[in-house]
C-alpha cells in the first residue's frame, strides 16, 4: 500500500488551508506545528515530505531552521503561504528559500497544483498564466479565422461550373485546414474554461467514457496500451465534456507513447477519497523525461521527438484541479513514470 504525503503545516496559517489539505483526494497526512524551530523534534520524526509554511518580518529563526531541514532532506518540498495584501512582500522571500508561493485563500485547483509543483521543484509559471495565455490565444485568433472561413465560404460558392472544380477543391482543401485551426482554438477555450471548474455537472461514468476515448479513431492507435478497470462503478459528479476531453488527452499521450516503443498501462480505481485514473509508462525514450517540466503545455512534445500530444498533459491536469481534484507524477525505482489522475467523489 503506498504511504500517503506528509505534509506539515507551520506558522500561523490559515485553518480553512488545514481543512481543504486534509480534504485532498489523494488523503496527505497533515500535521499542524507552532514553528520549526519549537517544534523541531516532533518536525523530525514526522519526516514530512512538505513544509507549507507562513513566514512573518521577522522569521530568521524559521527561515535558519527551513534551510537545515534542506541540507538534510534535500527532496523536501516548500510551499510558503501568503496572505493576498502580502504576496509582494513574500515573493522575493519564496525565491530565496526556493520554494513555491501560494497566495491564499486561491482558487480551485492551485492547492493542489502548488504541492504537486513544490514537490517536483518546478520552477514554471503558476497554472494560471498558462491558462491565461490560453484564453489570449484563442481570443486573438478567433476572429481573423472567423473572417477568412466566411470568405472562404462565399469563393467556394461562386465555383459551380465545372471548369471551377479544380478551384473548388482546392479551396475545399483550405477549408480542412482551417477546420483544424478552428479545432485548436476550440481546444484552448475548453482548456480555459476548464480551469474555472465544470460549468454543467452531471453524472459521469469514467469507465465508460475512458472506454469511448480507447475506441475512437484513428482505430488501433491505443492497441498497446493496457487497460484495467477495478470493479464497481466509477462514476462521479463533473462536466461531461471536459472530462471527456481529459480522458482522451490521457489516452491520446499514452498511445503516441507505445509507438515509441514505451510499454504503457491505463489502471481506473477506487481512493477513499474519489477515482483515480493511472498511466504507468517505462521505456528508454523517457529516461530523459523531466518530472518538473511534466505539466507545461507542449512539454512532452518536445522530451519526445514526432510526438503530437503538447497540450494534452495540461488539459488534462487543468480539467482534474478545476473538478478539485489531484494531478500528479513520479519517477519510480526502476524508472518507470507514474501519473496519477484523482478526481473527487
Amino acid at each position: 500500500m503506498e504511504r500517503p504525503v506528509r505534509i506539515a503545516v507551520v506558522g500561523p496559517v490559515d485553518d480553512r488551508l488545514v481543512g481543504e489539505l486534509r480534504q485532498l483526494p489523494l488523503r496527505p497526512e497533515v500535521r499542524a506545528c507552532v514553528g520549526l524551530a519549537a517544534d523541531s523534534e516532533a518536525v523530525l520524526r514526522f519526516q514530512p515530505d512538505l513544509i507549507t509554511i507562513a513566514l512573518a518580518a521577522d522569521a530568521g529563526e524559521e527561515i535558519g531552521a527551513l534551510r537545515l531541514l534542506r541540507q538534510l532532506w534535500p527532496a523536501l518540498g516548500v510551499l510558503v503561504v501568503a496572505a493576498p495584501d502580502a504576496e509582494l512582500a513574500t515573493t522575493p522571500l519564496a525565491a530565496r528559500l526556493r520554494a513555491r508561493l501560494l497566495v491564499y485563500p486561491s482558487p480551485p485547483g492551485s492547492l493542489a497544483a502548488a504541492i504537486e509543483q513544490a514537490r517536483q521543484g518546478s520552477d514554471r509559471p503558476t497554472a494560471e498564466a498558462f491558462v491565461d495565455l490560453a484564453r489570449g490565444v484563442a481570443d486573438e485568433i478567433n476572429n481573423p479565422l472567423m473572417f477568412a472561413s466566411g470568405h472562404l465560404q462565399l469563393l467556394r460558392a461562386s465555383f459551380e461550373a465545372k471548369a471551377e472544380s479544380a478551384r473548388r477543391d482546392q479551396i475545399t482543401q483550405v477549408q480542412a485546414g482551417m477546420q483544424r485551426i478552428q479545432d485548436a482554438v476550440d481546444r484552448l477555450r475548453l482548456l480555459a474554461q476548464a480551469a474555472n471548474g465544470p460549468r454543467r455537472a452531471m453524472a459521469c461514468d469514467l469507465a465508460a467514457m475512458l472506454a469511448t476515448a480507447l475506441a475512437a479513431p484513428p482505430a488501433g492507435a491505443a492497441s498497446g496500451v493496457t487497460v484495467a478497470t477495478g470493479d464497481g462503478g466509477h462514476t462521479i459528479h463533473g462536466d461531461h465534456e471536459q472530462l471527456a476531453a481529459a480522458l482522451a488527452a490521457i489516452v491520446q499521450l499514452a498511445a503516441e507513447l507505445a509507438t515509441t516503443g514505451v510499454t504503457c498501462g491505463l489502471f481506473l480505481d477506487h481512493l477513499p477519497g474519489g477515482q483515480r485514473l493511472r498511466l504507468v509508462a517505462s521505456g528508454a525514450a523517457l529516461h530523459s523525461w523531466q518530472l518538473p517540466h511534466s505539466f507545461e503545455p507542449y512539454y512532452p512534445s518536445r522530451a519526445l521527438r514526432g510526438q503530437s500530444a503538447g497540450l494534452g498533459l495540461f488539459l488534462a491536469q487543468t480539467v482534474v484541479l478545476g473538478h478539485r481534484g489531484q494531478a500528479t507524477v513520479q519517477r519510480l525505482a526502476d524508472g518507470t513514470l507514474q501519473f496519477d489522475f484523482v478526481l473527487p467523489t
